[in-house]
């Protein structure tokens, strides 16, 4: 029984994915980084494209390598390399949710993890990660793995369980690197068994298979570190573990903006500050914003259910070497986040995922908890309770579904729109200059840069097109300043496209630019 209904949610999940994937218009901004890295991964050495990038391999040759296979069915085009990105992140999230299943039976048992893993599928951030061109949704994969074999290695001291954990850490560590999180929490979660009971005759046994892990850990870093010249170019490892940057490093070319640009007055920032700046040695707000992120993810309305899960997981079997295992690892991952929010500025929902997945297990203990009591507290009849329970969940159902399908990115028309503009005006040769790079991507041209290199392209002489977005240019800030006066000076607005099809408000502009204009005149 219990198997069908895990099948039904993950049917559940498969039917969301794919709606959200055909409601899909762009890749998410970040995701054009991996998809350009996957594309260099097809024409480039794979140990040179490992070594360029500023990203983990693993996701980016994942989606290389499902690209073909997409391309069979949809063509050779942009979308073939967004959807095998999205059909790589579909693939994962379905892995995590069986996964989370099993880890949630482990710890509260059967009826808690199905009420766990359904609920967690109608969450509307994960879900929508879950099918988004990001990393995230592999690494939750591997997170929610090496939790699980974390959680067996601590239960049954399995020698394979120990060595398990440090495999997956290790693969998992090839896409984001926090993922060593984990083998430290169920070190230090081992290592309190034996505080508390003095087996200090078992401990050398207990720490060989420590020592296991490690070394299957180790080795997969240490063969990307061997590739890399560096253990790691993510600044949320390096700040959250005070690690320098290694001097083996690739570095890129310092390119100087042309004379004139290069004031001090003007400002080419890649983004606009997003307000995260106040974070910035306030461990205090720092944690109060990973909070609210973490509950964010939770949708809020499940936060009650989380707190009376801590409050019956007394009354609940199951495994409560898991239970300290998830305590652990949110107090460790806790630190690490709120070490780079304090040093970077910076935190965004994305940080609190892992914390989102492992604590989704006493969501299902909260209500398994308080409804299996139920009819006894209220003296219902069992069928009434059952109805109560079949509405209960069939209402949840309806507000998640609803919540997910809420806008998908429909704003991102208007960049769409301008890439099929370039693609049917732009010469081979003409170089954009796209503030966000959809445009660019649609285009599906390498002549272009995305405002990360707008070093770059303002000293290249075939720079033709600007595309911006209308909110970048109406921000109060330096950044935006900068933008309307350098357009002003050398652009003439070509083209504009609105936010959606038929409506009158415009929210993308293409420029026909003259990169040889003189700079000194508009100092």
């Amino acid at each position: 029984m219990a198997r069908r209904f895990l099948l039904a949610i993950a049917g559940l999940a498969l039917v969301l994915n794919a709606v959200g994937i055909a409601r899909t218009l762009l890749p998410a901004q970040d995701g054009l980084k991996f998809i350009r890295i996957a594309r260099a991964f097809g024409h480039k050495p794979w140990p040179e494209v490992v070594r360029s990038s500023d990203q983990h391999p693993l996701y980016s040759a994942t989606i290389a390598l499902v690209e073909p296979v997409v391309a069979i069915i949809v063509g050779d085009s942009p979308d073939a390399w967004r959807l095998a990105a999205q059909v790589v992140s579909v693939l994962a999230a379905m892995g995590t949710v069986i996964s989370l299943y099993y880890f949630s039976k482990s710890l509260f048992g059967e009826q808690a993890a199905l009420l766990s893993t359904f609920i967690y599928v109608l969450l509307p951030v994960p879900s929508l990660v879950g099918r988004d061109t990001l990393s995230d949704s592999l690494f939750l994969l591997f997170f929610i793995n090496a939790m699980r074999l974390g959680e067996i290695a601590l239960r049954t001291d399995s020698r394979r369980a120990w060595i398990g954990t440090g495999l997956i850490s290790g693969i998992g560590y090839l896409v984001r690197p926090e993922i060593l999180i984990v083998p430290t929490a169920v070190v230090l979660t081992g290592l309190a068994r034996f505080v508390n009971t003095s087996q200090l005759v078992s401990m050398r046994a207990h720490l060989t298979k420590v020592g296991g892990m490690g070394v299957a850990t180790l080795v997969l870093v240490g063969s990307y570190a061997l590739v890399k010249g560096e253990v790691s170019e993510r600044l949320s490892l390096r700040t959250g573990v005070s690690m320098p940057a290694s001097v083996r490093a690739p570095v890129t070319p310092r390119v100087a903006l042309p004379a004139g640009l290069d004031d001090t007055r003007w400002n080419f920032a890649a983004k606009e500050e997003s307000g995260d700046g106040l974070l910035r040695n306030s461990p205090g707000s720092a944690g109060l914003r990973l909070a609210q992120q973490w509950a964010e993810g939770l949708g809020w309305m499940m936060l009650p259910f989380v707190v009376l899960g801590v409050i019956m997981s007394r009354r609940l079997d199951g495994s409560h070497q898991g239970r300290w295992l998830v305590g652990v690892y949110v107090l460790l991952f806790s630190v690490v986040v709120v070490r780079h929010a304090t040093s970077l500025g910076y935190l965004s929902g994305r940080h609190a995922l892992t914390l989102v997945l492992a604590t989704s297990p006493w969501i299902g203990a909260g209500m398994w908890g308080w409804a299996r009591g139920l009819p006894e507290r209220r003296g219902l009849r069992p069928s009434l309770a059952k109805g109560f329970a079949a509405v209960g969940l069939g209402t949840l159902l309806v507000i998640g579904v609803t919540a997910q399908f809420k806008d998908m990115h429909g704003s991102r028309w208007g960049h769409l729109a301008a890439g099929n503009w370039l693609r049917e005006n732009a010469s081979e040769d003409d170089a954009v200059l796209d503030t966000r790079g959809w445009a660019n991507f649609i285009r599906g041209s390498e002549r272009g840069y995305d405002y990360w290199h707008v070093k770059q392209a303002m000293n290249d002489s075939n720079l033709k097109y600007v595309v911006v977005g209308t909110d970048e240019l109406k921000a109060d800030s330096e950044r935006a300043a900068t933008l309307r006066s350098m357009l002003a000076f050398a652009g003439t607005e070509v083209s504009s496209f609105p936010d959606r099809p038929g409506s009158l408000k415009t929210a993308v502009k293409v420029y026909q630019f003259n990169p040889n204009a003189n700079w000194e005149a508009m100092r």
